[in-house]
């Protein structure tokens, strides 16, 4: 706890093998309601995994498995774009128009990413025929049948990569790149989840993610409750993404300061 001119600044950091966005901020806003004096957690987080596997897990470390990211100094620029409830509705309205979907809807946050995904590979100039790339941090609990209690504690996140060259990505309107994420991730599975947690289980691995010049990596969620956290000083004035592992065109999202369906960018 930082102590400023004019406010408390908290900070909080987690390893990421341990738990995923959401099981991150289930921790804060459990924090949260005990420092307004409650005796009692009132979602506890559910810590069983038999519905995955009933074994014990057994990880031994070895050279094969783990290779550690080691960040530079990056010096890079960060900023905060806050966009309101009606510019999200607006640029989902727009993608879901391009990109004619014939079952479902393009989402408001796959709008969002394919904005930034565009705009991104715009900026950095890049050859015609450069394939680019495009990871979602998504989430499975709701996609595994039947789906996970919000409260189940861990990472169950699994990275969605959509692909386009460069020339291809720019050429086509903000619709056929949502269209694509969309995609992406309507074809992650139950199945595809629990596939990929066995075959971690035969070599289990920790995830190294090399820098990439053409590749954007759109993290975190607007869903997860940020500005809720009153720890007895009122509702928080904003929230900031810590310097680990942060690497150009990483993009992290959190809930909106201005309320429900707004999103703050970073």
């Amino acid at each position: 706890i930082t102590a400023l001119a004019d406010g408390m600044f908290i900070g909080c950091s987690f390893n990421h093998s341990i738990a995923d966005g959401e099981s991150m901020w289930h921790f804060i806003n459990c924090w949260s309601e005990l420092s307004r004096g409650s005796r009692q957690i009132s979602r506890p987080p559910l810590m069983d995994r038999a519905f995955l596997r009933k074994e014990p897990i057994r990880f031994v470390p070895t050279e094969e498995a783990i290779r550690v990211n080691k960040w530079p100094a990056h010096g890079l620029s960060s900023r905060v774009f806050r966009l309101s409830q009606k510019a999200m509705a607006s640029l989902k309205a727009k993608a879901n128009q391009q990109g004619k979907l014939e079952k479902g809807e393009i989402s408001s946050f796959q709008a969002l990413s394919a904005l930034i995904w565009r705009a991104v590979t715009r900026a950095r100039k890049a050859t015609a025929g450069q394939m680019t790339i495009c990871l979602m941090a998504v989430g499975n609990r709701q996609r595994m049948d039947p789906p996970m209690p919000p409260e189940s504690f861990g990472n169950y996140v699994t990275a969605a990569c959509s692909r386009a060259p460069v020339g291809e990505l720019l050429s086509r309107d903000l619709g056929s790149a949502a269209r694509a994420l969309h995609e992406t991730v309507s074809s992650l599975t139950s199945e595809g989840a629990r596939a990929y947690v066995e075959a971690w289980v035969e070599k289990p691995y920790l995830l190294s993610l090399e820098p990439n010049p053409y590749l954007i990596l759109v993290a975190g969620s607007p869903r997860f409750e940020v500005y809720g956290n009153d720890f007895s000083w009122g509702r928080p004035a904003g929230v900031l993404w810590g310097p680990a592992a942060k690497f150009d065109g990483k993009v992290l999202a959190s809930q909106g300061c201005e309320g429900a369906g707004s999103v703050d960018l970073e």
